[in-house]
C-alpha cells in the first residue's frame, strides 16, 4: 500500500515545487475529480479536460495553498469553476447555438399546434351551437361518444332511421360552417372526433 505525507507536509513541499508531493496529490484525487465532473457534464472527454486543467490550476497557483487546511475542499473548488468554464464556453458555441434553436423551433411548432387546436375547438363548438337539440345530442353521441345508430336510439329513445337523418343534417350543418372558416372538414372532423 502506498504511503502518503501528511497533509501540511504536503502543502508546503507543493509550495516549494516538489513534482513528487504533485503527483501524490494527483494520484490521491484525479479520479474523483474526473467523477465531479462527469456527474455534471455527462462527457468522458470532456470531464478528462477538467481533470487536466484542475491539476494544472492548482500547480500553477499552488503558492497559495494553507498548510493549515486539507488540499481536497481548494481542488474541487478549482473543479467547480473549471465545471462552470466549459459551460461558459460551450453556450457560445456553434453547436450549443444550433441546439438551442432546434429546442426553440420545437416549443415554436408546439405554440402553433395549439393555437391551431383550440382555433378548432372554437369552430366546431361555433357549429355545434347552430344545431337544433335533437341534432347536437345525435352528433354529440356519435362523434364524441362513439355510439352506434343502435345504441343512439335506445339512448334518446327514437327511432335508428331518425337517428341518421339527425346525424346526415347536422354533418351537413357541420360541414358548411367548417367550408366558411376556410378548413377541410374532413380532416376536422377526424382531429377533434377521432383523436381524443
Amino acid at each position: 500500500m502506498k504511503k502518503y505525507f501528511p497533509e501540511p507536509d504536503l502543502s508546503r513541499r507543493l509550495s516549494e515545487g516538489d513534482e513528487t508531493a504533485f503527483r501524490e496529490v494527483f494520484d490521491r484525487f484525479h479520479r474523483r475529480i474526473y467523477h465531479f465532473a462527469l456527474g455534471f457534464l455527462k462527457d468522458k472527454d470532456q470531464s478528462e479536460e477538467i481533470v487536466q486543467d484542475t491539476f494544472l490550476h492548482f500547480w500553477l497557483h499552488r503558492e497559495k495553498l494553507d498548510h493549515q487546511y486539507p488540499i481536497a475542499p481548494y481542488l474541487f473548488t478549482i473543479a467547480r469553476r473549471t465545471v462552470i468554464d466549459a459551460w461558459r464556453k460551450a453556450a457560445s458555441a456553434e453547436s450549443f447555438r444550433e441546439r438551442v434553436g432546434r429546442i426553440m423551433e420545437t416549443l415554436h411548432n408546439d405554440t402553433e399546434e395549439r393555437i391551431w387546436a383550440d382555433d378548432l375547438e372554437r369552430i366546431a363548438n361555433e357549429g355545434l351551437s347552430r344545431l337544433n337539440e335533437q341534432q347536437q345530442q345525435v352528433f354529440t353521441l356519435s362523434r364524441y361518444e362513439g355510439l352506434s345508430y343502435d345504441e343512439i336510439a335506445e339512448r334518446l329513445q327514437i327511432s335508428k332511421n331518425t337517428v341518421k337523418y339527425h346525424l346526415v343534417n347536422a354533418l351537413k350543418i357541420m360541414r358548411v360552417h367548417f367550408n366558411k372558416h376556410d378548413v377541410m372538414y374532413t380532416y376536422v372532423v377526424y382531429s377533434l372526433f377521432f383523436c381524443q
